[in-house]
């Protein structure tokens, strides 16, 4: 396997990784307050769906009923997150074995796409329950937010590409 596809292999999983934490760290009032899972509580993209709903306003009603969405997956959200790390060393560990043919990582790369996939419907039907919760109007507030939140993204990556030679 080349160099250039290693590097690719291993930003796809970071990338992917940052992306599910965007949505798999759902609900919040206060920072942190009900994050599980990939980036919680490291201020990447676990951060997201919490501050949409705190820009929503959620009466405590709302919050409570978040929180029971959340404990209700919490476990099958933490096992799936736990075979995906444990299939991302295994692949890892294969990248650097000694005779490594490409063929030789397909079934690893297959069994990662498909845990991925389960952990994003997993991330969507909590995402689908927890905005069931929200009013018309809260909604309104949380897609303000997050047009906010990718207007500074957008912002920052353009100020991190100027830096660069």
């Amino acid at each position: 396997m080349s160099r250039h596809k290693i590097r690719s292999v291993g930003l796809t999983i970071l990338i992917t990784l940052v992306a599910l934490a965007s949505t798999w760290a759902p609900a919040g009032a206060q920072p942190g307050a009900y994050m599980h899972g990939p980036g919680a509580g490291r201020g990447d993209g676990g951060m997201m769906l919490p501050m949409l709903l705190r820009g929503a306003n959620l009466t405590p009603e709302q919050d409570a009923k978040v929180r029971e969405v959340l404990a209700a997956r919490r476990a099958a959200s933490q096992a799936l997150v736990a075979q995906l790390r444990q299939a991302q060393e295994e692949l890892a560990d294969r990248l650097f074995a000694p005779g490594l043919k490409e063929d030789d990582v397909q079934p690893q790369l297959q069994k990662i796409t498909q845990l991925r996939g389960q952990l994003m419907q997993e991330s969507a039907k909590i995402a689908l329950e927890v905005r069931g919760l929200l009013t018309p109007e809260q909604l309104a507030r949380a897609a303000q937010v997050k047009d906010r939140m990718r207007q500074l993204q957008s912002e920052m990556r353009q100020l991190w590409q100027s830096g660069k030679p």
